[in-house]
Parts: C-alpha cells; sequence; structure tokens
C-alpha cells in the first residue's frame, strides 16, 4: 500500500456542542484571493457553481465538474481533476466536454429554437444519487434559450435542467429538441411566466440553480425572474424532489411556507427573512455544518446604486421547514460592484470579485463542510475576461469560539486507543503581524495498510497564518 492520500490537512478549533433546536452563533470569514492554474481553453470557468468531489480510494486527485465553454464552443460542463486544489488539469478518462448546449449562445437555429437548452447547458451543481450504487450521478443545470420568436437576443428565457449518468460522469444524455426535452434530459423547474414568442429586454425564468442531497430528498435553490411588467423581488427560492422512485422527477416548489406547488409552471415566493443584504440575492449554495447541526446558505448580495457586492450567509435547522435566519455577511468579502463592465462596449455585464462562490472543505464528500476550507469562485467581468480563483474560509461557531491567534493553543494531542498516532500543534501569536500569527503543525499517522510496524508510519506537517478572532483555518 502506498502512502494515504492527502492534499490538505484542515484544522478546525471551536466549542462546538451538540446539535441545537435553535440556529447556532455562527460566523465566516475570509482571506485573500488566490491564483490558480487550469486549461487555457476554458475561457468562461466556472460559468455557474463548481462541484468537487474528494479522491476516489487509492487516488489522490479530486474530481470538478464545472461549467465552461471551450474556446470557440458552446457552454457545456468540463471535468477537471487535482491534487491540491491550485492546479487544475484535464479529468483522465473523461471527454474535454462531457455535455454541451445544441447550439451557440449567440446563434439562433430552427431545429433547435424551441428547445428549452438550446443556447446553454452548463451545471450548477452534480450529485451523487443516494439511492443508486456510486457512480450514478445527477446533474441540476442552468438552461437558457436566447432565440424568441427565432431571433437571437442576449436576454434568455431560463429554466432548471435535469440530466443522469449512470458512468461517474463520463457521458450524459445529448439533447432533445423541444421546450420539455425527452425522457433523460429535460427541465424540472420553470416559470409561472410562459416563455416568449417574440424578443424581450429582460431575462425571465428560473435560473442559477444550485444543489444537495439531504437524506432522499433532492433540494434546489434558485432565483425567479419574471416577465414584464413584473419586477423581480431579488429574492432566493427553493424547491425540492423525492429520489428513488422511477420515471421522470418530479419537484415542488416552496411556496408561502410550504412546499406545494409543482416545479413546471407553478408559484413561488422568497426562502430568506428581510434584513441583512441590502441589494439582490443570487447564486446561492446550501451546505451541512455537521458540527453545528445546521445548514448554511450562502449567496452573493449585490447593491448595483452602491457599487458594492459581497457574500452573505443563513442559518437554518431544518430544509423541510426553511427556517433560514437573517443573513449576516461573511467577513472579508465585499468589494467593488461595477455596472456596466469598465470595458469598451459591454453593455451587459458587471465586474465583482467572487461570483459563483463553491465552498469546499478539503476530504469531504460535496453537501457537507468542515470548519475551513476553500471557497472557489470566479472574478471578473460575467460577460466578458473572467479568471478562477479560490479563498480560504473559516467558520466559528458560538458566541465564545476561541481565538486561535494565541499560544494557548500550543499543545499535543492523541486518542490512547490508537498509540502512536497525534497531532502537535505549536502557535505564535502576532508573529506576522498584530492580529495574524503562525501555526506551525505535525500529524504523526499511518498508511492505510490493514497492519504493519514503523515502516508504515506517516509523519506530515502543516503550518500557515491564523488570525485573530477566527477559530479555524486551512494549511498545505
Amino acid at each position: 500500500m502506498g502512502a494515504r492520500p492527502i492534499a490538505i490537512a484542515s484544522l478546525a478549533i471551536a466549542a462546538c456542542g451538540a446539535a441545537m433546536a435553535a440556529a447556532p452563533v455562527i460566523t465566516i470569514s475570509v482571506g485573500p484571493d488566490e491564483t490558480l492554474t487550469y486549461p487555457a481553453n476554458m475561457p468562461s470557468l466556472p460559468d455557474e457553481h463548481t462541484t468537487i468531489f474528494p479522491p476516489a480510494a487509492g487516488s489522490n486527485a479530486y474530481l470538478i465538474f464545472a461549467a465552461s465553454n471551450l474556446t470557440g464552443g458552446n457552454s457545456g460542463t468540463v471535468v477537471l481533476q487535482s491534487t491540491d486544489l491550485k492546479t487544475f488539469v484535464p479529468a483522465a478518462g473523461y471527454a474535454t466536454q462531457v455535455m454541451s448546449s445544441p447550439v451557440n449562445f449567440n446563434t439562433c437555429n430552427p431545429a433547435w429554437n424551441t428547445t428549452f437548452d438550446a443556447n446553454y447547458a452548463a451545471p450548477g451543481s452534480v450529485v451523487q444519487d443516494p439511492t443508486l450504487p456510486p457512480g450514478n450521478l445527477i446533474m441540476v443545470y442552468e438552461a437558457e434559450n436566447h432565440c424568441p420568436g427565432g431571433i437571437s437576443q442576449y436576454p434568455f428565457y431560463a429554466t432548471v435542467g435535469f440530466a443522469r449518468s449512470s458512468d461517474n460522469g463520463k457521458t450524459w444524455p445529448a439533447p432533445a429538441s423541444g421546450p420539455l426535452g425527452n425522457a433523460d434530459r429535460y427541465p424540472v423547474l420553470k416559470s409561472s411566466t410562459p416563455e416568449p414568442s417574440a424578443p424581450t429586454t429582460v431575462a425571465i425564468g428560473n435560473a442559477i440553480p444550485s444543489a444537495i442531497v439531504d437524506g432522499t430528498y433532492l433540494y434546489v435553490t434558485y432565483v425567479s425572474l419574471p416577465g414584464p411588467p413584473a419586477v423581480w423581488d431579488g429574492k432566493l427560492r427553493m424547491a425540492r424532489a423525492p429520489l428513488g422512485g422511477s420515471g421522470q422527477i418530479a419537484f415542488t416548489k416552496w411556496n408561502n411556507g410550504s412546499f406545494s406547488t409543482p416545479g413546471i409552471g407553478g408559484a413561488d415566493s422568497a426562502i430568506l427573512p428581510n434584513g441583512g443584504c441590502v441589494g439582490s440575492q443570487d447564486m446561492s449554495s446550501i451546505y451541512r455544518l455537521d458540527s453545528a447541526g445546521a445548514y448554511i446558505l450562502t449567496f452573493v448580495c449585490r447593491n448595483p446604486a452602491q457599487g458594492q457586492a459581497g457574500w452573505y450567509f443563513s442559518i437554518a435547522t431544518s430544509l423541510e421547514l426553511q427556517d433560514w435566519s437573517v443573513p449576516q455577511l461573511i467577513a472579508n468579502s465585499q468589494s467593488t460592484l461595477s455596472v456596466p463592465c469598465p470595458v469598451a462596449g459591454n453593455t451587459n455585464g458587471q465586474q465583482f470579485d467572487g461570483w459563483f462562490p463553491s465552498l469546499v472543505s478539503p476530504g469531504v464528500a460535496p453537501g457537507s463542510i468542515a470548519q475551513a476550507g476553500y471557497a472557489f469562485y470566479m472574478t471578473g467581468c460575467n460577460t466578458g475576461v473572467r479568471k478562477f480563483a479560490r479563498r480560504t474560509f473559516s467558520i466559528s461557531v458560538g458566541p465564545s469560539a476561541p481565538n486561535i491567534d494565541q499560544h494557548g493553543l500550543t499543545g499535543s494531542w492523541f486518542d490512547a486507543a490508537t498509540s502512536g498516532q497525534g497531532i502537535e500543534l505549536e502557535v505564535y501569536p502576532d508573529n506576522v503581524a498584530p492580529g495574524t500569527g503562525f501555526l506551525q503543525g505535525s500529524w504523526f499517522t499511518f498508511d492505510n495498510a490493514v497492519s504493519g510496524g514503523a515502516d508504515h508510519g506517516r509523519w506530515y506537517t502543516f503550518g500557515g497564518n491564523v488570525s485573530a478572532g477566527n477559530s479555524a483555518a486551512v494549511f498545505t
């Protein structure tokens, strides 16, 4: 056996009691931008949320599903791999693009003019179906038609599409002409506003989805864009569907206090209470924070009038009840929102350092996060030049979560039942700058052989900056 595959060591020190009936007190902060390396032929990476699966048994490579076109090509799904979550290369055994729209973003084709995902088909989330064997994946994706009346335009009609793969995401269903697709690739969330038969001036429909599996339910968060003369209320929506049945999946939307209206054409209402975010809410994702017995919903809050946007979060104890708290700002995530993008001739886009944030804790399965990890996102103009980037994130739980920038956390820890293994930490408070210390750690463990002597011992070291006021950090 080789050494246990370890790409990242995460440290999370917090006061985490048992699950509480009420939402716990949580704060989240992020670090500075970090540059990533990825294929140059993916100019729009990422164009939706990013899904990252931890390494499979016997591998040290993460598997990444993301939205991007290929240079000169159509929108779609690309699959990457990485051993350090910093350098990304095309995934071995996968096509360069495993699923795409049938028509380019800026063109119309009479054969596809009524197709729900004619001009854009890109994943919001890829999840394992818990009712089927491993490798049976579900893709919930943004589906757009830019050809109402057969005329190409920038404003789109959006639906949330659904597709399956039985070979771990290597192959997905081909597109099918028509507004409802076919049995294998079809819309599951559609606005109560019908698709226009002539060009429009605004985007319409159910858009920007992200999904999480909770038990045997698939939950999808999205935005609902009404047609004129109605105006978007800037609030997030939610829908869910049971898994495990036969035939096409059927969603119900959250509407006025319950999941009660159909996914196709049903009315919906906002899930978050008023307050917190001053502006519009979109690009949302949901995660389980098991250490706190809670769910965390993150999203982008943008305020064009103030020229500012940032990441916000809300907490719930039940996805069935949708008991979300008043949103709070994720510290250090706010930056300038430029409307339009500061590029001559670009009148449609907005520029911000933080589109489509997707949280990942190394080694943790999609849908769950630990108290530290990485936030992957796109920085730049959302209709122009953009870059794939990341930041560290840390989550503090409880009103008295310990400050990680202190010498009092120095020491050694081990479990007497597993002798020969343990963690040693040395914290140098304020060593880098006031409020920023340095932590050096060592992890003593064994490889994944069934048994063995000293030759199976493995010693790892990790280290990095720790910030005052945070109770978690992530290190290489």
